[in-house]
């Protein structure tokens, strides 16, 4: 007997190509650190500096891999729900500003399902800039898959 998911969750869609280039970045970074990590112990100074530069070497080579994972994974939930899931509307409820550094919207957004479902979507993305800025009744493009009850908002093309 299938268990349910007990709440929607939401897949980054992340196409091919950008999960490329994340992985890319992730293989500059972990090789950077692993130069750091390197370069750390022919420091002559001070032990403390080579620590200092091993650990935070070592902290940029488990950022690469992460990346290089999450990649992996958005990538494989996104086309998951690309097979399974089909187009739908999001009415945006409501929009906040949430980031004083940049703008990033924090947006409710309606899922199009028989119960009440209200969704968020954190997000700088200039689609969900415009939506925010016309809330509430506006709405964005997103896949949503009933059976797994995952969604993700479209911000681009999905192939390629």
């Amino acid at each position: 007997m299938p268990i349910e998911p007990p709440e929607w969750i939401e897949v980054e869609l992340t196409s091919h190509r950008s999960a490329v280039g994340q992985r890319w970045v992730a293989v500059v970074l972990a090789l950077a650190g692993v130069v750091g990590l390197v370069l750390s112990f022919f420091m002559e100074p001070e032990w403390w500096a080579v620590i200092s530069l091993g650990l935070v070497s070592l902290f940029i080579v488990v950022i690469g891999i992460s990346l290089w994972f999450n990649a992996g994974a958005n990538a494989a939930a996104t086309v998951a729900l690309r097979e399974s899931g089909t187009q739908a509307a999001l009415r945006v409820l409501s929009a906040e500003l949430v980031a004083d550094d940049g703008v990033i919207y924090r947006l409710l957004l309606r899922v199009p399902v028989d119960e009440l479902v209200v969704v968020q979507h954190q997000c700088s993305q200039g689609q969900c800039i415009d939506a925010a800025g016309g809330a509430p009744g506006t709405e964005v493009p997103a896949l949503l898959d009933r059976a797994t009850k995952s969604w993700g908002v479209i911000h681009g093309r999905l192939g390629g």
